[in-house]
């Protein structure tokens, strides 16, 4: 069986790329370790990170390897290269990997091209992989964000490459407990933050609110085992209807807002925003922790800038079948 000859780490980047050789048990062993490593790796680490966007180069890279030598070995035991699109499929994969882990070379095998149909398909996955560094996916857990962002809505965020601005709605982590959060910014550093029955005061000025239809959304519980607060209670399965408007930042989009009835959290006290914070508030008031909630009392608190990964800016798709939820822009 003919294998690369250079020696070291060279040779085994080489014949990764040389499609059309073969590769024995070994060398497909060692191009499954990086691609396992990477991706234990990945859950441990922010996907918006710094880290994160190293991370995803990297499996691009081992993906790469491991689609080459993954190729090589399948020649080098006689199998037709369309096993290779059983790479993709879960749990398939796991199957398929660990035969070409111990299976024997074939003895007639020998070297051959390598498709035009297989090389698109690594090359697409490499290129999707490698965009990870600027994007990551997010599933929306609660009601915090809606009606802009709702239960099970899959949404995507593009990584932070400037300071973000009011009315974005942005993915942080928060800065006590380490889980993800989606909020709308509101203030930024300078900025002074009052909540007066409901309505946002900024800089000393009322944001506009323009009274819109109520918004209804089913009385059920949420992925996080949350129910919705509603104008009236309701039960189990009815409507849950909320009263809505639509809220205009200063220089910043329009969205829209909901409320229950009065709240503790609709009055807060006069807040300028420090040097390298933001305030940022849910669109569903009554129903979000946010920045008028102090950490200390399980909320998140002036949110810091460096906290900031990304912001959320399409919903692919609602995983709770919510209609109107596919290719949906963030406002």
């Amino acid at each position: 069986m003919k294998r690369s000859t250079e020696p070291g780490a060279m040779g085994f980047f080489r014949a990764a790329l040389n499609w059309h050789g073969l590769t024995g048990r070994g060398g497909f062993a060692l191009s499954v370790l990086p691609v396992a490593g990477l991706m234990a790796a990945q859950t441990q680490v922010p996907p918006l990170s710094l880290a994160g966007a190293v991370l995803a180069l990297l499996s691009a890279l081992a993906i790469l390897l491991f689609w080459g030598h993954a190729r090589r070995r399948l020649r080098a035991m006689g199998w037709s290269g369309a096993w290779m699109w059983a790479l993709v499929v879960p749990l398939l994969s796991l199957l398929l990997v660990l035969v070409m882990l111990v299976r024997r070379p074939h003895p007639e095998a020998a070297p051959g091209p390598f498709s035009p149909a297989g090389r698109a398909l690594v090359w697409a996955l490499v290129a999707v992989v490698a965009s990870r560094a600027l994007w990551a996916p997010f599933i929306i857990p609660t009601g915090s964000m809606s009606p802009t962002l709702q239960p099970g809505d899959y949404v995507l965020a593009t990584r932070s490459l400037a300071a973000p601005r009011r009315g974005d709605v942005v993915v942080f982590r928060h800065p006590v407990n380490g889980y993800d959060f989606l909020k709308r910014v509101i203030g930024l550093p300078g900025d002074t933050v009052q909540m007066r029955d409901g309505q946002v005061i900024l800089n000393g000025t009322p944001v506009p609110q323009v009274a819109a239809p109520d918004w209804t959304e089913p009385n059920r519980a949420t992925a996080s085992g949350t129910r919705p607060r509603c104008v009236t209670p309701v039960v189990a399965g009815a409507p849950c209807i909320k009263r809505a408007a639509t809220e205009t930042l200063p220089g910043g989009p329009a969205y829209t807002v909901l409320e229950v009835g009065p709240m503790a959290t609709d009055f807060t006290a006069a807040m300028t925003v420090p040097a390298g914070f933001a305030f940022v508030l849910g669109d569903n008031r009554d129903n979000s922790l946010d920045s008028r909630i102090a950490q200390s009392a399980g909320g998140v608190g002036l949110v810091p800038l460096a906290a900031v990964a990304g912001r959320v800016r399409l919903v692919l798709y609602s995983q709770e079948g919510r209609e109107g939820r596919v290719l949906r822009m963030v406002e």
